[in-house]
């Protein structure tokens, strides 16, 4: 992933996102991306053409991990 310092920097609010994610995902849509806007560092978690051009989109897999017993996670940067 590219950028690694940038997602430090919002690091904490990343993993809330993807925790939240993965305790809902059948409230989301299947298509879900995380959007970016990388000045206000606002993120917001929608299919991809709800997501306004301001911001940078990633994959949701990209935030997720899987633990040593199989179980996903929420990344830590």
């Amino acid at each position: 992933m590219e950028n690694q310092e940038r997602f430090h920097a919002i690091g904490e609010k990343l993993y809330g996102v993807a925790k939240d994610y993965l305790a809902h995902h059948l409230d989301y849509p299947t298509d879900i991306v995380v959007g970016i806007n990388w000045e206000t560092e606002d993120i917001v978690i929608d299919s991809p053409s709800k997501i306004d051009a301001a911001y940078e989109q990633f994959s949701i897999a990209e935030f997720i991990t899987i633990d040593e017993k199989g179980y996903f996670e929420p990344r830590v940067f």
